[in-house]
């Protein structure tokens, strides 16, 4: 599968254990393919495996996943990104934006498989239920037999990945410095009408 390399090399990593940790932070991800001259893309959380692949369940309905048990994807986890301005630096710096991602090219394998969907929907559970109060997967839940026939499980095998961190490396140290902690102090509140809006739209239209 070719591969376009970043054309900011001092924003690129291929640096395994740090991408590890950075899917292992930002599981959801982009995955698109080409389907009849047309691309399409999913939005999938994919959990690691210590053998370096990834997996995933996606819904037996989605036209991504449904015509093939195998298929080329570039997949794209995105971090945390925000609008860097000139007086969130220490020195006289122009504005850009920041952002963190990792892009993989990968190659899919698409199960129906009800003993492999139940270990996906167990693992999954498992990787993200952290705290003793969190929903624990139990195989004999009807609601989980009932789901198995519903699900299709992905198995990932990455060919080629990269990370993408632009953290305003190219510029002094203590501008870096300043540019992260603006970055990290970026918060969603100030979406909250939107948002809002978006769910009100969105659960009407539902309902209809």
């Amino acid at each position: 599968m070719p591969t376009c390399p970043f054309h900011y090399p001092h924003h690129r990593s291929t640096e395994q254990q740090l991408i590890d940790r950075f899917i292992d932070a930002f599981p959801l991800a982009t995955i698109t393919s080409r389907q009849e001259d047309v691309f399409i893309s999913s939005h999938i959380p994919l959990l690691r495996q210590s053998d370096g692949s990834l997996f995933g369940h996606v819904d037996v309905k989605n036209p991504q996943f449904n015509k093939t048990q195998r298929l080329s994807c570039q997949i794209i986890f995105m971090g945390p990104s925000a609008y860097i301005p000139p007086h969130a630096y220490v020195s006289n710096q122009l504005p850009t934006w920041n952002y963190l991602a990792v892009h993989m090219q990968a190659q899919i394998t698409v199960s129906s498989n009800p003993s492999q969907n139940l270990d996906t929907l167990q693992q999954t559970a498992e990787r993200l239920s952290t705290k003793e109060t969190d929903y624990r997967f139990d195989p004999d839940d009807a609601r989980v037999m009932a789901n198995l026939h519903h699900i299709r499980s992905l198995k990932i095998q990455p060919e080629h990945v990269e990370g993408r961190f632009k953290l305003s490396q190219d510029k002094p140290a203590t501008d870096a410095s300043a540019a992260l902690e603006w970055l990290l102090s970026h918060r969603l509140y100030g979406h909250r009408g939107l948002l809002v809006d978006v769910l009100s739209t969105t659960s009407a239209r539902s309902s209809n």
